[in-house]
């Protein structure tokens, strides 16, 4: 396989993950305007603001993959590998275990796996913990791997959205476990 093909394969299947999460955040979009509006204050957010954000971001995140430079994934994957190719060389067409031949990488799977388990577990186990995990996750996966840096940013962004929805938004988000704690 000649190293445009393997280019052109990593452009191609940048922009369908784009083009999947895309679809996948306006279905989660549709679906907001499914909750009901039952305990909606005037001039105060409701139970439909956190869908929304989450369902934006993911959208912007799809929108930005599928319109993104054709090599910016292949320069991520490899800045975050340790293993730039030379100028003018593309990476080597995966070989081996099942996910290389369906030339998927295996941190693309393990965010996605995170991403639906924080959905599945996120209304039992509370938004704090759920959300600290996810962070937790997503920045090792990404490839922070001092304990004291995923710590800290966890611990903190999950606090600042947690108050900032509870206090700055007045929107309830489950405690999950956490309920005990809270008298």
């Amino acid at each position: 396989m000649s190293s445009m093909d393997v280019a052109t394969r990593g452009s191609l299947r940048t922009r369908l993950e784009g083009l999947v999460i895309l679809l996948v955040a306006g279905a989660y979009l549709f679906e907001t305007f499914n909750i009901p509006d039952f305990y909606q204050l005037p001039d105060t957010p409701g139970p439909k603001t956190f869908p929304e954000l989450l369902g934006l971001v993911f959208a912007v995140m799809g929108l930005w993959l599928l319109v993104s430079p054709a090599d910016l994934m292949a320069r991520m994957r490899a800045k975050r590998d340790g293993t730039a190719p030379a100028a003018g060389e593309a990476a080597a067409a995966p070989q081996g275990n099942l996910l290389a031949r369906l030339g998927l990488d295996w941190y693309f799977v393990a965010l996605w796996g995170v991403v639906l388990a924080y959905l599945w577990f996120m209304p039992d186990v509370g938004f704090p913990v759920a959300t600290f995990v996810l962070l937790f996750a997503f920045t090792w996966l990404l490839g922070e791997k001092r304990l004291h840096i995923l710590l800290s940013l966890s611990l903190g962004v999950t606090l600042v959205v947690f108050f900032g929805f509870k206090y700055g938004l007045n929107v309830r988000l489950p405690l999950g476990v956490l309920e005990l704690l809270a008298w």
